[in-house]
């Protein structure tokens, strides 16, 4: 899930790896630390200063509720079924949660495009450069959880505010 986020960031995935190495596994950690810095060596500095509002955004997407009782149902769904009985395949669940997380990640992007003072789908649309439908979709689900609210018309084009 999180090399995934990553990877919608435009930080890339591949700059997180996990790896299982026993202290008693003194070679393999040398050689899974050493794949690691070449493949972060690969891809190059991460620029902080262009990417603060993914890395914002991917911050805020991992604390969310929503995904954390995602994930903490897997194990249920993908066994016992949801709460209508219906069954879930460790793809379907995967595809599921894929689904969220691009929302929750997207919603928070525009969250952090309002707040820095992008009032206007079409300014929040440039900044980010997400559909003008998925923001417009994803203000009214913002406006819905009280996040931001609609100030007003100005020059016949709606302006958002951050709550």
């Amino acid at each position: 899930m999180t090399t995934r986020l990553l990877d919608l960031a435009g930080i890339g995935g591949e700059r997180l790896s996990l790896a299982w190495v026993s202290s008693a596994e003194a070679q393999r950690f040398a050689d899974v630390a050493a794949d690691i810095v070449a493949r972060v060596k690969a891809v190059g500095p991460l620029d902080r200063k262009n990417l603060g509002i993914e890395l914002k955004a991917c911050r805020m997407t991992v604390d969310s509720e929503t995904l954390r009782w995602l994930v903490g149902k897997e194990h249920r769904i993908t066994t016992a079924g949801d709460v209508y009985g219906r069954q879930w395949t460790a793809k379907k669940y995967e595809e599921g949660l894929d689904t969220a997380l691009e929302r929750e990640y997207h919603k928070n992007l525009i969250y952090l495009a309002v707040s820095e003072g992008f009032t206007s789908v079409r300014d929040i649309c440039g900044r980010l450069g997400l559909p003008l439908k998925r923001v417009s979709y994803l203000l009214a689900d913002l406006e819905k959880t009280r996040q931001v609210e609609f100030k007003g018309m100005k020059e016949k084009k709606p302006v958002f505010a951050a709550l």
